[in-house]
């Protein structure tokens, strides 16, 4: 089983998790390196965008040594409700100064299959300033649906496998088109993690927790990672487990 969090609550979660950010990001700055981070779309990640946003950590984040990618995008253009950037933007990016050069956005309102071609590009491209690094990313930031999907990856969808970096997804019940960075891509970092709330998601995630040795079943058993969950997600696992 991967290292595995509990939380009393989203805000502590996400608390920690910015506090983490900042500790990584300071250590990147007196290194004379960049720090890669990905983000996610989803409710979880409000959460998460609020803390880093507060004044403690907003300020005291090096923001120009942070690179920010996106682990999937809906076709939608940046103004749109539905987009994942338009979320970030409006609760963190609005909020800190940070060089539009480090933001490195899926364009959702491109075709998806050109933007799925440039921005593998633009990965690869990104490693120049990464001076020799192995990975693509420093850190990944996951959610998990109640489907057991991690970002647009879908159960028996050809981007699980697939050789490329990104690949165009459709979404099971409503076919929207998305651009998402596939299993292969996401491996190529230094750390993941997976972060979860709510009672609704407590099934799913007894299920991938303790059950890896089983058939990847779920797209989020091809990506490991650790797991940082709050009371209510981990609700069905055993009480022995680190909380906090």
């Amino acid at each position: 089983m991967e290292s595995l969090c509990i939380f009393s609550d989203p805000d502590t979660m996400a608390k920690k998790i910015a506090s983490q950010l900042e500790k990584n990001a300071d250590q990147a700055e007196k290194d004379g390196r960049i720090f890669t981070l990905v983000l996610s779309g989803g409710s979880t990640c409000i959460h998460l965008y609020r803390a880093i946003a507060e004044q403690r950590f907003a300020d005291r984040i090096p923001w120009h040594v942070m690179h920010l990618f996106w682990a999937d995008e809906r076709s939608a253009p940046p103004e749109n409700e539905e987009s994942n950037y338009r979320i970030c933007r409006s609760i963190l990016l609005d909020r800190i100064v940070i060089s539009n050069s480090n933001i490195h956005r899926i364009r959702g309102e491109e075709d998806p299959i050109l933007e799925s071609t440039r921005y593998a590009k633009e990965i690869q491209d990104h490693m120049m300033l990464r001076e020799g690094q192995a990975n693509f990313f420093d850190w990944v930031f996951l959610g998990v649906g109640t489907d057991g999907h991690t970002a647009s990856l879908f159960a028996g969808d050809d981007s699980l496998n697939s050789s490329n970096l990104c690949k165009v997804a459709y979404h099971p019940q409503t076919s929207q088109k998305r651009v998402t960075l596939t299993p292969l891509a996401i491996r190529k970092s230094n750390r993941i993690t997976y972060h979860v709330i709510g009672r609704g998601k407590s099934d799913i995630i007894s299920k991938l927790v303790f059950k890896k040795s089983a058939e990847k079943k779920y797209p989020a058993n091809f990506i490991l990672g650790e797991w940082y969950l709050d009371k209510e997600a981990a609700f069905n696992l055993s009480p022995g487990i680190n909380r906090f």
